[in-house]
């Protein structure tokens, strides 16, 4: 409670209705017990309580929340009612509602007298695509069946067929974002067409694959009553568009369909790997490793220009960029270095750079060995006499360790920084010694990959240093 800076009773009640929530969610009755009314023990498995159903609930009961959504499928026909329905007091609800009207306004969104949501219909859609993504991923949509069926129907029929097999996540991505438009459209919400432009090149210059999609759902439309054909071929780019943010496409479709500016973009990211990786290893980058980074990357450097809200105060990552730094510190370190300079080219603030593309670029180092190339590798001797076995599991997975460079033997050797062993060793002696009685603990493993950090950053900084010499 102290580490809550809450008061007893705040937490207890909160915890109380927690657990109300998880009952109806998951249909446990003991998932959160409060014990001696001051302890409180969380039994629920993680394999059974959804989290992004719990996170969905929470969004979806806000008052901040029911009202986008309620404003979004124009449902509000009386702030005073809205209050009454949600149970707050009419000033109560007034200030929420200036906060919300406060924070779409900052992506050009903005709340009619007849209650409706108008402005940029771009930063409309996207804004509640990743509401329904980022909290929705995996869940049941919350459109009317009749939208999801024909969302169902539409990604199946048209969509599955020119993009092969999708993750089930890119599937529910896609139906949340067929159900989306639909929803606007059916409205008579028009996307405009120079929002896409910015990003896509003219109808005639797309791909084959694109330019077939946008017949496909321009015929979807041609039934819709006084609907111009530029209209229907805007509403059509701009699901392609969408589509490219999301990675549906192959790198050479992205490459052709996007506009000059688009690739600019891709090409100070290139500049900025090359320049980082020079500062950081003092050696020029080989240009396939930051061609395929950058492919990696490319949908999501695209979704961060594209879509609303994806600055530092805006949207919280998933991952706790804290806690990756400790661990993989070269590839954080090379990467914040690469957001610096992106930033410098491109004039983003670096900050929310780093909060929306950091992570996927630390991993997407990692997977890329090339890049520790040049710099001395941690030497392990792993010695369990004669339990090969367990010697060649522990290699097997040390091996596989993404953003560590590593090399194993079986005998010590005045090369051995580390050393796993199930003998007692002398002390004083150069390497690290680790004994264990078998293949090691979650506890022991997280022991030596520590060691195997502390010991690589020793050496890259004794090699870097001696390399500015030369």
């Amino acid at each position: 409670m102290e580490d809550l800076d809450m008061s007893r009773y705040i937490v207890l009640s909160t915890t109380q209705q927690l657990a109300i929530d998880i009952e109806m969610i998951t249909g446990m009755t003991d998932g959160i017990l409060i014990e001696g009314g001051s302890d409180v023990r969380f039994s629920v498995p993680a394999t059974v309580l959804d989290w992004e159903s719990l996170g969905l609930h929470y969004l979806m009961t806000s008052i901040r929340g029911r009202m986008v959504h309620e404003l979004f499928h124009e449902q509000v026909t009386s702030w005073e009612e809205f209050a009454f329905d949600v149970d707050v007091s009419v000033p109560k609800m007034y200030k929420e509602r200036a906060q919300v009207a406060e924070d779409l306004a900052r992506e050009g969104i903005r709340i009619s007298r007849d209650y409706k949501l108008v402005g940029n219909e771009e930063h409309i859609r996207l804004f509640k695509f990743e509401m329904l993504t980022y909290y929705n991923g995996r869940r049941d949509s919350p459109f009317p069946l009749d939208v999801q069926e024909q969302a169902r129907e539409v990604v199946n029929e048209i969509i599955v067929p020119e993009c092969g097999t999708l993750r089930e996540t890119q599937l529910v991505g896609l139906r949340h974002l067929y159900a989306i438009w639909w929803s606007r459209f059916r409205q008579r919400h028009f996307v405009s067409t120079g929002f896409t432009n910015r990003f896509l090149k003219p109808t005639a210059e797309l791909s084959d694959r694109s330019r077939r999609l946008i017949h496909l759902l321009m015929e979807r439309m041609s039934d819709t009553p006084d609907l111009p054909v530029e209209t229907a071929a805007s509403e059509a780019r701009f699901i392609i568009l969408t589509m490219h943010t999301l990675g549906l496409f192959p790198p050479e479709q992205m490459m052709t369909d996007v506009t000059d500016s688009v690739i600019q973009y891709w090409h100070h990211f290139e500049r900025a790997l090359k320049e980082s990786y020079y500062c950081l290893f003092m050696l020029r980058a080989d240009q396939v490793d930051i061609r395929s980074v950058t492919r990696v990357l490319e949908p999501e450097i695209l979704r961060f220009f594209v879509f609303p809200y994806v600055g530092e105060e805006d949207y919280e990552y998933m991952t706790n960029v804290a806690d990756i730094a400790p661990e993989y510190p070269l590839a954080y370190e090379f990467s914040k270095d690469v957001m610096r300079h992106f930033s410098e080219f491109t004039g983003v603030p670096a900050r929310d750079l780093d909060n929306f593309m950091l992570p996927d670029l630390i991993a997407t180092v990692m997977g890329y060995p090339n890049f520790y190339r040049a710099i001395p590798a941690v030497n392990i001797t792993i010695d369990f006499g004669g339990h090969h076995g367990i010697e060649e599991v522990m290699a097997m997975s040390l091996n596989g360790l993404p953003g560590y460079k590593i090399q194993i033997n079986h005998v010590l050797s005045e090369y051995t920084d580390i050393l796993v062993t199930d003998a007692p060793q002398p002390k004083d002696e150069p390497y690290t010694a680790l004994i264990w009685r078998g293949i090691g603990t979650p506890g022991q493993m997280t022991e030596l990959l520590q060691e195997i950090n502390r010991v690589k950053m020793k050496k890259f900084n004794a090699w870097r240093d001696n390399n500015k010499h030369k």
